[in-house]
């Protein structure tokens, strides 16, 4: 790795987050790192940016500041009035918990690297697998920076990012992988105030995912590291291609189909 290759670290969980320390320390042997992370956690806010409050910026030391605001905000703001020069590579984790299947719509985690690959920039969210209450995120962040070693840009086409889901405990391997999915509902818990008055919760959904052939539950399952290739387009091109071949034909007020 070159002396001037340049990491931009962010996360969902808050700069203060054990995942997102882990990773800056193993990426600083590797690489220059400068960390823009939110002020606190903003787990599940997914790409949201904030336009209804002001956002600042707070230096918490060299080359790492505090955005009061979410992962998306602080890839923007790292972008274009942080950093000098654009990244070499965005990294966005380690989060503390599993970003598989169908949570890819939701995790702030998998939006900071959106956000870099909406811009064009080589991108990688990083996650680890563990449904636990006490992470040991060594082994993950060694992981990443081996990747990170290793990995040849032009392997990344412009608009692609990955998703890097890491298993808890010892790693058998890594491969590549397509999105997988599960039967999610959302756990809400009610509770009540000391009124009496109930107020809800939405909680963890702790279902099982689909480890279906080729895909990212199927690679955690097998202790097997997942990394999946995304992109921001969600344009579903199978139902498109078949649209366009005259499949549905709808007309609105006498207007017809071009």
């Amino acid at each position: 790795m070159k002396d001037d290759f340049l990491i931009l670290l962010t996360n969902d969980d808050g700069l203060g987050a054990p995942g997102i320390s882990a990773l800056e320390a193993s990426l600083r042997q590797v690489a220059r790192v400068v960390v823009v992370a939110p002020s606190e956690e903003k787990s599940g806010v997914s790409h949201a940016l904030t336009i209804h409050q002001p956002i600042r910026i707070l230096e918490k030391g060299p080359n790492r500041f505090a955005v009061t605001g979410t992962p998306a905000d602080c890839v923007i703001f790292a972008l274009t009035k942080i950093l000098p020069v654009p990244p070499d590579l965005v990294v966005s984790g380690i989060n503390n918990g599993p970003n598989l299947g169908d949570d890819v719509h939701y995790s702030g985690t998998v939006a900071g690297a959106r956000e870099a690959a909406l811009r064009q920039l080589p991108a990688i969210a990083v996650s680890l697998a563990s449904r636990f209450d006490s992470f040991d995120f060594g082994h993950a962040a060694e992981f990443v920076r081996a990747l990170v070693e290793q990995l040849s840009l032009d392997v990344m086409p412009p608009g692609t990012y990955w998703n890097v889901n890491i298993p808890d405990g010892k790693i058998r391997g890594y491969r590549f992988t397509r999105q997988g999915s599960r039967m999610a509902f959302a756990a809400i818990e009610e509770k009540r105030d000391p009124r009496g008055r109930p107020y809800y919760w939405i909680g963890r959904d702790d279902s099982e995912g689909l480890a279906e052939p080729d895909t990212d539950y199927e690679a955690i399952r097998d202790q097997v590291v997942s990394i999946t290739p995304l992109q921001p387009d969600h344009t579903d091109y199978r139902a498109l291609t078949d649209y366009l071949r005259g499949s549905c034909k709808l007309t609105f007020n006498g207007v017809p189909k071009e």
